[in-house]
């Protein structure tokens, strides 16, 4: 805003005499000043000194208004207190100027001043109308140029400031024109430049805008709403022009034909209309159907009838109800259509029934015809039968049809066929019937007998008592009667001459199987034959089964101790040299025990010693070695009682008592180097070859004296009481009467459920029923047989399911086999079972019964889905920590009371080879490296040294097989590659180094192969003492024929002589004619093994393995390994040998080597020298 000095313009009159007081004096300023602003200097203006203006008190006064304005006594300055409105002032517009009159009085002397303040309009108020809105009602016939007045809009503001013209929105029916009035105010008009159309717009929105002359310019708005009112111009319309209508014959009485719709565009009483038909409707249609006039619904007034009148013709009009009525009219064509109310027929012509499920395919079993009496698509038929049945249906001719067979049927699968022939017109809606024919299926032999398993483990307890049952082993046929009536055999296979009908028998009506024997499991270990299920059917059907008889083992024989020999009793006595070193091998303790390798594990103990500071007892190998030297306070005789004890429950036990004596010597420094050869063998080669005799002698006069038993005890003619009648145990649910009242069924393929006594009307329960069956059972004239004339009465036989069956699974014992470090949350297995029952009585739910093993309970090892029976390994197992676990699986339904049942899982868990073989022998202090010392005159084939490796893995991947790496003289040294054993191959020479070094390599047999790695150093020393070897070479001297060698000769002479008495008795025997049928079975041949007792190699050593001492006899100062029961064909076995100054340990090193059994072995006897 400009300021207000450039709007002040001072107009002083000054009269000529300076005291009239009637002078006015004269000034300008706009409206809207800022308070406190100066309007101008009075004191100056009048002429007054500023300094007196206080003490004369001035004072302004303003005539008939407010206190505007004011002066500053200090200043002399005129200034406003509040903002001046000049609307407020000078609300009328009569005059455009506006004065404030003012008066300046003061005293000493008095004197008065006269000022007139003009006050300036601005342009600070809009234009602004009365009312908002305008509403205009205009007719829609008002013509075009009519004009309508509109309201002024008011500005207080004067001049240019007020309104200056009207502006209107843009519109395509209307505009204005601005007019000026006699008083200068404007104003303006509405005028319609285009007709108005309701039906197109009923609403008009403007908007009218004042806008006045100031600057900046004001503007003020007001919105004029045009209601536009109707008059009837438009006449009723219908949606179409002419309807084609098709109603159904019949149609009930009131049903909607059609609703017809007229529409007017008018409103009010010009858009209501009126339905009426015209006068070129028949007045049969009129009669017919009715029209309603105020809604237009066209509906049925009188009965259609297809076949009086097909097709209606009619004109409807559609009047409004307007001052001047118009109208619109559409035309109607109804055609009546014809009506399916005729249901098609069936009748089925031939039904053949009872049908063998062997029946050929394309067999026609039925005929059927059909028919419709409507016509047209309605007369149209179609035959169907169920899906997913083995028939189809094929049409012979015209409305016939002919149900044959299409897919092989199966009796076991679907025991009667429920066939449902629908026949179904092409009609809108369609129609239909049924008829339901029952087709059963009689049975042929066409199941072989199922066992649940191909392979059945059994195992029996050595000494069994004869007779006992072993298992029972049932198969099961889906056939019917004969059929499936089962008669179990024993396929004969002879073993050793025996046949497997004299050890064992089987029921043949049950599968029950028996033992007829005791067995020995140190005889005979296991069997394998098969069992053989026959149906009674023709022909007959049959099916084997595989079982396999293991002998459990039972710690039934005491260990025997063959070393060291004993010539009387059980006192031996040895002699050793009084210098002998620390850790020297005193003696070495060898019992043996027939039993199975579980049971036969030895252990080794003192019973009772003579000086427990001086001798050790390895408890594993039984090596009795020096804890330190003889000294001169020692007792030159020692004594030793040592107890070999075997691992069964309860324990067997034997001892062996030892006395020592020593004997001094001068030389000492030969001790070591001659250890091995003064260690004399008792058992020369004659001793040998007698005991070989004696075994031989022995073994044959065993098995004669065996079979000789069995021809005696044979039966002489089989019995001749006949076998049991096939079926002798009969079902509680047999037999069992259903109604007195029924009489015969009349379907013979339920002869093989219910038995019908004719003469007495009873139908009794032939064998158990299925749960939840039905069963057709009727009654006919036993005059007629089932003709379609015959008369019969029927009745439905339903029975419920109770829980009474158990869960039963497949198998009551799996064995699953799981790799070791096996991933956690593995799937296992999945163990199911199934429950014959129904609903809720077969729904499983499956638990792992809780068993702890070593404070681990089962459920921490493994879990099971109880909806699915998968079971899952919670952690990862370690073979050689646990090797396998036992426990069960329980099943149980959701029955009232719950009914459950177990399964045994066995988990074995399957090595993998994840152990590297540890060096054991020889033994080394530090690091990987042994030095060894030998005599420089040791002899070709000596015995240099002995690797042995142990690997804790399975006996699969543990077998160990050594090599040399490296060897500084390959013409000096061999290696066996099974024991380990390190030999000369000629005597030293003069040109051999004194120093001899061999890295020798342990090879496991896993994949890939694992290996551990042994440096031997080897030093020669000279011998200058042969002394020494003159004095032991007495003691190694011995008579050839010895105490021993009578005895033995004794005992093989009267073995021989008993062993030809006794052939002599059975050729008798034998020849002799008896009444025994020639039909026998051949007698049990009882051979017993002689594969005990044979020595396996000539280079073999120490076992290292203390529980393969079941399975042979390691001599370790003797050198021999025997066999202490028969060896499976095939094997590998491990051998190994030890240091004789330590046991087994996880620490200590060792040379494994394999031994392979190809070959069946024959009784001998070989020694074995180091």
């Amino acid at each position: 805003m400009p300021s207000w000095k450039s709007y002040v313009s001072l107009i002083i009159l000054l009269s000529a005499v300076q005291y009239i007081s009637s002078s006015v004096t004269h000034y300008s300023i706009p409206e809207e000043m800022k308070e406190g602003s100066v309007v101008a200097n009075l004191a100056s203006d009048l002429g007054l000194d500023v300094k007196t203006l206080s003490k004369r008190k001035m004072r302004l006064d303003i005539i008939a208004n407010k206190k505007y304005l004011d002066v500053n006594k200090e200043t002399g300055e005129l200034y406003i207190v509040e903002k001046i409105d000049r609307e407020y002032i000078c609300p009328t517009k009569s005059s455009a100027s506006c004065y404030l009159r003012l008066e300046v009085s003061l005293e000493n002397p008095v004197r008065m001043f006269n000022i007139e303040l003009e006050i300036l309009d601005m342009n600070d108020n809009a234009p602004q109308f009365r009312r908002e809105t305008i509403h205009l009602d205009l007719s829609e016939a008002t013509p075009v140029g009519e004009r309508f007045s509109l309201s002024n809009a008011v500005d207080p503001d004067v001049g240019s400031n007020s309104v200056k013209t009207y502006h209107l929105s843009e519109s395509e029916h209307f505009n204005i024109e601005v007019q000026t009035l006699r008083d200068g105010t404007k104003s303006a008009d509405l005028i319609l430049k285009k007709a108005l159309d309701r039906e197109q717009q009923a609403l008009h929105h403007l908007i009218l805008t004042a806008v006045d002359g100031g600057t900046p310019t004001r503007s003020g708005t007001a919105s004029i709403i045009v209601r536009v009112l109707d008059t009837n111009d438009n006449a009723p319309n219908f949606d179409k022009e002419s309807y084609q209508i098709s109603i159904m014959e019949n149609s009930p009485i009131g049903s909607l034909v059609v609703h017809l719709n007229a529409t007017d565009l008018d409103e009010g009483s010009n858009a209501n209309i009126i339905y009426s038909y015209s006068l070129y409707t028949s007045e049969k249609a009129q009669e017919t159907f009715n029209l309603n006039p105020s809604t237009g619904e066209l509906s049925v007034k009188g009965m259609l009838n297809y076949e009086d009148m097909k097709m209606y013709g009619m004109e409807v009009i559609a009047t409004d109800k307007g001052a001047t009525a118009l109208s619109g009219q559409c035309k109607i064509t109804i055609a009546v259509e014809d009506m399916n109310d005729n249901h098609p027929e069936i009748s089925i012509k031939s039904f053949h029934s009872p049908v063998k499920e062997s029946i050929e395919l394309d067999t026609v079993i039925a005929v059927i015809s059909v028919s419709d009496k409507d016509s047209g698509n309605n007369g149209i038929v179609d035959l169907h039968i169920p899906k997913n049945m083995p028939f189809k249906l094929r049409e012979s001719s015209d409305n016939y049809f002919e149900l044959v067979v299409s897919e092989p049927l199966d009796r076991e699968k679907v025991l009667e066929y429920e066939i449902t022939f629908t026949v179904t017109d092409r009609g809108s809606p369609s129609l239909s019937d049924n008829e339901t024919m029952t087709l059963e299926l009689l049975d042929v032999n066409d199941n072989v007998p199922q066992f649940p398993r191909s392979f059945y483990t059994i195992r029996v307890q050595e000494n069994n008592a004869p007779g006992a049952l072993l298992s029972s082993v049932t198969a099961f046929d889906p056939d019917l009667h004969e059929n499936q009536y089962l008669v179990y055999f024993i396929l004969e296979r002879e073993i050793a001459n025996t046949s497997m009908s004299m050890l064992f028998s089987i029921n043949p009506e049950n599968g029950n199987l028996y033992a007829l024997k005791t067995f020995d499991y140190e005889i005979e270990k296991e069997f394998l034959f098969h069992i053989e299920a026959r149906d009674s059917g023709v022909p007959p059907l049959s099916s084997n089964v595989t079982i396999h008889i293991i002998i459990v083992d039972q710690n039934d024989n005491k260990p025997v101790i063959v070393s060291p020999w004993r010539a009387h009793g059980s006192v031996v006595e040895e002699k050793i040299p009084r210098s002998t070193d620390k850790g020297s091998l005193i003696a070495k303790v060898i019992a043996l025990d027939t039993d199975s390798p579980q049971n036969s594990r030895i252990s080794y103990q003192f019973l009772q010693v003579s000086d427990a500071t001086l001798f050790s007892l390895d408890q594993y190998n039984g090596e009795i070695r020096t804890m330190r030297m003889f000294s001169y306070r020692d007792s030159r005789h020692q004594q030793m009682v040592v107890v070999a004890k075997d691992n069964g429950e309860p324990a067997l036990s034997a001892t062996v008592t030892i006395k020592l004596s020593t004997i001094e010597t001068a030389v000492k420094a030969y001790s070591d180097m001659t250890e091995v050869p003064l260690e004399y063998d008792i058992f020369s080669d004659l001793n040998l070859y007698l005991l070989i005799g004696l075994g031989s002698v022995s073994f044959l006069l065993l098995i004669t004296i065996l079979v000789t038993i069995v021809l005696k005890c044979q039966k002489s003619s089989y019995s001749k009481t006949a076998p049991p009648c096939r079926n002798s145990v009969i079902s509680s649910e047999r037999n069992s009467t259903i109604a007195d009242s029924t009489l015969v069924s009349n379907d013979a393929y339920w002869y093989s459920m219910f038995l019908a006594e004719t003469r007495k009307g009873k139908l009794v329960v032939r064998q158990p029923v299925p749960k939840g069956s039905r069963y057709f059972v009727s009654s006919l004239p036993r005059s007629t047989g089932v003709t379609d004339t015959s008369d019969s009465a029927a009745s439905t036989l339903q029975l419920l399911d109770v829980n009474d069956n158990v869960p039963q699974f497949p198998r009551s014992f799996y064995t699953i086999r799981v790799q070791e470090n096996n991933a956690p949350g593995a799937l296992l297995s999945s163990v199911t079972a199934f429950d014959p029952d129904l609903h809720e009585n077969q729904y499983l739910v499956y638990f792992i019964l809780e068993r702890e093993i070593a404070n681990t309970s089962m459920s921490m090892l493994f879990s099971i889905n109880p909806e699915n029976g998968n079971l899952y390994a919670l952690k990862t197992f370690d073979y050689e920590i646990e090797n396998e676990f036992l426990f069960h699986i329980e099943a149980r339904d959701s029955g009232v009371p719950p009914l459950s049942s177990n399964v045994t899982i066995h988990i074995i868990i399957v090595d993998q080879n994840d152990n590297k073989p540890v060096i054991v022998a020889p033994w080394r202090a530090h690091g990987s490296v042994v030095e060894e010392k030998i005599p420089r005159s040791t002899d070709k084939g000596s015995l240099i040294a002995k690797v042995i490796a142990l690997d804790t893995d399975s006996p699969q991947n543990s077998r160990i097989s050594y090599q040399f790496l490296q060897v500084s003289d390959a013409t000096l040294f061999s290696l066996d590659q099974y024991n380990g054993e390190i030999r000369t191959m000629r005597m030293f020479s003069y040109r051999d180094s004194r120093h001899q070094q061999m890295v020798v390599v342990a090879k496991d047999n896993g994949e890939p192969a694992l290996s551990a790695t042994v440096t031997i150093k080897l030093s020669t020393i000279e011998t200058a003492v042969k002394a020494y070897s003159d004095m032991t070479e007495v003691p190694l001297e011995y008579d050839i024929f010895s105490d021993l060698n009578l005895y033995l000769l004794i005992g093989l002479g009267s073995v021989s002589f008993l062993l030809l008495i006794t052939i002599l008795v059975t050729i008798v025997l034998k020849c002799q004619k008896s009444s025994y049928s020639k039909t026998a079975p051949p007698c049990r041949n009882s051979v017993i093994s002689s594969e005990r007792n044979s020595t396996i190699a000539d280079s073999t050593l120490v076992s290292n393995d203390a529980y393969w001492y079941s399975m042979f006899l390691a001599e370790t100062r003797k050198g021999k390994l025997v066999v202490r029961q028969p060896v499976p064909k095939g094997s590998r076995y491990f051998v190994s040998s030890l240091p004789r100054s330590t046991g087994v340990t996880d620490t200590s090193d060792s040379a494994a080597s394999t031994l392979q059994l190809d070959f069946f072995m024959k009784t001998c006897l070989v020694e074995i020298r180091f």
